[in-house]
């Protein structure tokens, strides 16, 4: 019930506007003029899937399954007041409960610099959420990628904080400095008891990233990211113990959007460094992914991608896996003489080898997935 009512809240919005809004579709979402300083534009995504894996369990035996799910059903809502200030949310349906993703203000202070804060994506690595979902080209984010998020700030990929996002058409830079873990939302005052919100940290985390298109953000993207953290939240545990890390990243894209050109190249590097907890020494991970597409035609895209993920063990054991991705991509808004990325099906079929201290592919595991694509 509380996803059906989800779904159609935006459209009802639209339907039950006083007479004298005016509205318009554009690119992205339904737009609607309420005065002549505040404008709202009402936006939305519907990701239905089909998954078949194979995988090992804990116990060595091997286990099949099949089934149907929902990778997203959001809703977006963002509103301009005036010049100056802005306003982002987005709502995510297809679990058992909707959950707001992200709760964003904005205060532009010229046409180059832009304050952010509330719960965000700030600066972090280009293949995880400053990919926008819709854009992902194998259907799911490159693994390395999967494997930062769940082991530094969560996999929903925002956090708690503030950033300046410096922009122009050739440079993006942003610096974010946020709590450290999706889950602390910090908002006691002085009359709780504790005042500190009972939260045992002091620690904050600080990012950056830098971005440029030396001819135009269609064509070739460089960028480099990095991370220090002090906030030892949960995910940086081990023997119970939460650490301190760095984190860093760097990406080279000849074509970062499906439909933007024939040939599309993408590379990532991610890596992440925690501090030494004893019997352990500083413990390193790194990954490298390689993606690259091709346009078969104005609609069809083939896929392949490849990636490496190697964790030192901090002087213990270390492990390693591969992963590799091929599929494709049918765009029916590219049909349209839309954006190829906004309604399109997509198949992948990815391979996973053992983790173990040397690459092994005795008993890999594979999924299959189909996923259509509604974007408006």
């Amino acid at each position: 019930m509380l996803r059906i009512l989800f779904v159609t809240v935006g459209f009802v919005l639209l339907l039950t506007a006083p007479e004298r809004v005016s509205a318009q579709q554009d690119g992205e979402g339904f737009v609607r003029a309420v005065s002549d300083d505040v404008s709202i534009r009402i936006g939305g995504t519907f990701q239905p899937r089909v998954t078949y894996a194979s995988d090992i369990d804990a116990a060595g035996e091997r286990h099949d399954r099949a089934g149907f799910g929902i990778r997203r059903m959001r809703l977006r809502i963002s509103a301009d007041f005036g010049e100056r200030l802005g306003l982002f949310l987005q709502m995510e349906g297809s679990g058992a409960t909707v959950t707001w993703l992200d709760l964003r203000g904005e205060y532009r202070v010229d046409e180059r610099l832009t304050l952010r804060t509330g719960r965000l994506v700030g600066a972090q690595p280009r293949a995880y959420a400053r990919t926008s979902h819709a854009n992902i080209d194998a259907i799911d984010r490159p693994a390395i990628s999967d494997m930062w998020a769940r082991m530094t700030i969560g996999c929903v990929g925002r956090d708690y904080g503030i950033e300046a996002l410096w922009s122009t058409p050739s440079w993006e830079l942003r610096g974010f400095l946020h709590n450290g873990y999706n889950r602390w939302n910090y908002s006691a005052g002085i009359s709780r008891d504790p005042a500190t919100g009972g939260i045992e940290t002091d620690g904050f985390a600080f990012s950056a990233a830098a971005t440029h298109w030396p001819d135009g953000r269609d064509r070739l993207e460089v960028g480099a990211y990095a991370s220090v953290s002090t906030a030892k939240n949960e995910l940086t545990e081990i023997a119970q113990i939460g650490r301190n890390y760095v984190s860093y990243s760097a990406h080279a894209y000849w074509g970062p959007l499906a439909g933007d050109q024939t040939i599309r190249l993408k590379t990532d590097i991610i890596g992440i460094s925690y501090q030494e907890v004893a019997p352990w020494d500083i413990e390193n991970y790194i990954g490298a992914s390689l993606f690259s597409g091709f346009l078969v035609a104005p609609h069809i895209e083939l896929f392949a991608m490849g990636e490496y993920w190697h964790g030192d063990g901090g002087g213990q054991n270390g492990t390693s896996q591969v992963f590799a991705t091929v599929g494709g991509s049918w765009s029916l808004s590219a049909l349209l003489g839309r954006p190829f990325v906004h309604n399109r099906i997509m198949l992948a079929y990815s391979l996973r080898s053992m983790e173990t201290d040397s690459v092994d592919f005795d008993e890999p595991a594979h999924v299959v997935m189909m996923q259509m694509q509604f974007y408006f």
